[in-house]
């Protein structure tokens, strides 16, 4: 019953916050909520895509309920690849990451042509992409259930 994984995934923090920069909060939100739901649904291991913006504020949403006894038991596993954020990336972001690898349970490093086939993993997808990308419809093609977090903010 307590096997089941959760995989976080998304556009770049670049292309994230380009169109949603002031979205953060109700993100935060939705992604408490869902996983908060998940973890009392049996969901245990939350994998989450650290190069992805709301992998990495689903990730520090995982330490926030570990760390607040909410979600004792919850594992968060990070899946980065071995390219480094571009320079202009905020800097807030990248102490976020590396705050996150320091805390995380388990990591995967990937290569960078196989990062996104891999992260399409475990029993549920929490995602924010737009509903035209190229990853969208990879993630409806893989056949796992999926909860978009940008159509419900």
């Amino acid at each position: 019953m307590y096997n089941k994984s959760v995989a976080i995934t998304g556009s770049t923090i670049e292309k994230t916050t380009k169109y949603d920069q002031f979205r953060e909060d109700k993100i935060r939100m939705e992604l408490y909520r869902i996983i908060l739901s998940f973890y009392n649904e049996g969901y245990r291991t939350f994998n989450c895509n650290l190069h992805s913006y709301i992998g990495l504020l689903g990730a520090d949403t995982i330490v926030m309920l570990r760390e607040a006894d909410k979600c004792p038991d919850i594992t968060l596993s990070t899946i980065i690849s071995g390219t480094t954020f571009p320079a202009d990336t905020d800097k807030v972001y990248c102490a976020l990451y590396d705050d996150l690898m320091k805390q995380a349970d388990n990591k995967e490093m990937l290569p960078e042509k196989e990062f996104f086939s891999n992260t399409l993993i475990g029993s549920h997808i929490v995602c924010y992409y737009d509903d035209f990308s190229e990853e969208i419809g990879q993630v409806r093609a893989s056949g796992i259930p999926y909860t978009n977090i940008r159509k419900m903010i």
